[in-house]
């Protein structure tokens, strides 16, 4: 009798712990909607490969929530989809690996990109960047996850503050 207590006792304790793990986990849709600020100003030492959108030195990248769109300075207008953590190609996750000490304690997830397709699909994406938020949204790491484009080995990687 005084195993099965335990037993139970130990099952419940578990249960409470696995469900305020859960509880603990933002959804994406979370985080856009109460961490993702409109604008970020900030800048990033190097160009993304489609070096048109993207450039280095100083940029304010507006976010529009509803139509899921990144405005840069210079008015180039980038659609985007949130790219599921399982549905991420390979190559993407092994980047995340390497980036996965400096994701840590942020609030983050993948976004494609595309110029002309709105809400753009795997095969319509042009690219694949990481979206990382801190300070509950006050501060923002654009990533770009493509790699080894550039002869250096460097990649965007825009680090911003809300405006």
């Amino acid at each position: 009798m005084m195993t099965i207590k335990r037993l139970l006792g130990v099952l419940t304790v578990g249960l409470a712990l696995m469900t305020l793990a859960a509880c603990g986990q933002k959804s994406t849709e979370s985080i856009i909607k109460n961490e993702l600020k409109d604008s970020y100003t900030g800048s990033s030492q190097l160009s993304a490969y489609e070096s048109t959108t993207f450039r280095s030195g100083s940029d304010t990248l507006t976010f529009n929530k509803k139509d899921n769109t990144i405005t840069t300075t210079s008015d180039d207008k980038i659609y985007f989809t949130v790219l599921p953590k399982d549905d991420c190609p390979d190559n993407v996750k092994e980047v995340l690996k390497t980036l996965d000490s400096e994701l840590t304690n942020t609030d983050n997830f993948s976004i494609m990109i595309s110029h002309h397709d709105k809400n753009p699909t795997k095969e319509q994406s042009e690219a694949v960047y990481q979206v990382a938020l801190s300070d509950g949204g006050k501060t923002l790491r654009l990533i770009e996850l493509r790699r080894n484009y550039s002869s250096d080995g460097g990649y965007y990687d825009f680090h911003g503050t809300a405006d």
